[in-house]
């Protein structure tokens, strides 16, 4: 497995730089969205895991069950995700469980899995991976592929379960671009996959490799960062 410490900030500034100003200035009200959901929910002594368990029965989160029940889809983009934990000794000692999230080219065509989201028992981020075919029964896309759809094919316009999780999880997604795609180039490299025909089943089968790729993320330098760029940019 490839696994980063913190992505370098300057690696972060540099790649916002190189963003055309419609990009850019997308990317800086997706910051202050997530930082305003963020925001809300202190305000009501709430996490995001609080809102994702809002509906369930006062239980512990049970291992290996999807959160929220019959997973989320989007019937526009076919976008997906759900959340679940695994059993203890399967996770690391800080994570509390993480988000699967999916994209497609087209809403028939079949899922693959882009990126999850690892989070802590306070619903802090704490770091995006990728996985092998088998982990999630996906159809398997080169990273080049996925990198295309990207972030465009992953929204998820869904009053229920619930809108506020979507919008997060969407914002990260956007925040979190330039890592994203790090970690799916790391993810075919790892496999040793040129992306060229359908990965051999062999690899796409080992449960000896699960994750692939890993970046710890520090979520409040991303969004200081965009901010700073921002008022530099914009008063230019």
């Amino acid at each position: 497995m490839t696994i980063s410490a913190l992505c370098p900030l300057d690696d972060y500034r540099d790649w916002l730089i190189q963003l055309p100003e419609p990009d850019f200035d997308e990317l800086v009200s997706a910051a202050q969205e997530f930082f305003d959901i963020n925001q809300a929910l202190i305000n009501d002594q709430q996490t995001i895991l609080g809102e994702l368990l809002r509906d369930e029965p006062d239980s512990p989160v049970l291992r290996w069950q999807h959160y929220p029940s019959g997973d989320v889809s989007d019937p526009d983009t076919g976008a997906m995700y759900y959340y679940h934990a695994h059993a203890d000794g399967e996770r690391p000692c800080d994570e509390h469980g993480h988000f699967h999230l999916f994209i497609r080219p087209e809403p028939s065509a079949r899922f693959s899995h882009f990126v999850g989201v690892s989070v802590d028992a306070r619903g802090a981020v704490r770091s995006l991976f990728t996985t092998n075919r088998w982990v999630t029964d996906e159809h398997f896309r080169s990273a080049n592929d996925l990198v295309s759809l990207l972030p465009d094919a992953f929204v998820v316009n869904r009053a229920r379960p619930s809108w506020l999780i979507s919008r997060w999880l969407m914002m990260l997604v956007r925040l979190c671009e330039p890592h994203i795609q790090r970690l799916l180039i790391a993810r075919d490299e790892f496999l040793g996959w040129t992306g060229e025909g359908e990965l051999p089943v062999e690899i796409a089968e080992d449960r000896s490799k699960q994750v692939l790729s890993e970046e710890f993320i520090d979520i409040y330098a991303i969004l200081t960062t965009v901010q700073h760029m921002g008022v530099q940019r914009y008063s230019a």
